[in-house]
């Protein structure tokens, strides 16, 4: 996940999750480029997403990142969406 953070502007993390599909779907709606991790899986990445939970110290999916920040989740990242601030 790090490294996804490092290299793309948007990253939207654990794709199986309903929320981080909605997040997806909401930015290849709205044309924005970005990337979806796999990290955090349910089913195959039960440590991995601990320690993702521990490293970024949100509990929940799906974990939003621009430019390397973690801006939070779906509702968050609709938000920034709606008031224009992502693109900025």
């Amino acid at each position: 996940m790090q490294a996804a953070v490092t290299a793309n502007d948007i990253v939207v993390g654990m794709r199986q999750n309903p929320f981080p599909k909605k997040a997806c779907k909401l930015l290849t709606t709205k044309g924005i480029k970005f990337q979806c991790s796999e990290s955090g899986s349910y089913f195959t990445m039960g440590f991995p997403r601990l320690v993702l939970k521990m490293w970024t110290e949100w509990q929940t999916f799906p974990m939003v990142f621009v430019k390397g920040v973690l801006v939070g989740g779906y509702q968050d990242l609709a938000r920034l969406i709606e008031k224009g601030e992502l693109k900025a």
